[in-house]
């Protein structure tokens, strides 16, 4: 079985990936100014989400 992966999903998953992790070290804090730790939370969840289902959008099986 060979798999294929589309990089215009790839790439957009990997930088999302890249800005859920930035957001748990709190390094995006030098970037972008939260109102509270539950903004930053919903920010984390919803890269984390996005980079995951762009992550499995990526894969395809060859026919």
């Amino acid at each position: 079985m060979k798999i294929n992966l589309d990089l215009k999903y790839f790439i957009p998953a990997v930088l999302s990936l890249i800005i859920a992790y930035m957001t748990v070290n709190e390094t995006i804090d030098n970037y972008i100014t939260f109102a509270g730790e539950a903004n930053a939370f919903g920010f984390f969840i919803m890269s984390a989400l996005m980079g995951i289902m762009l992550l499995i959008g990526s894969v395809s099986k060859s026919k």
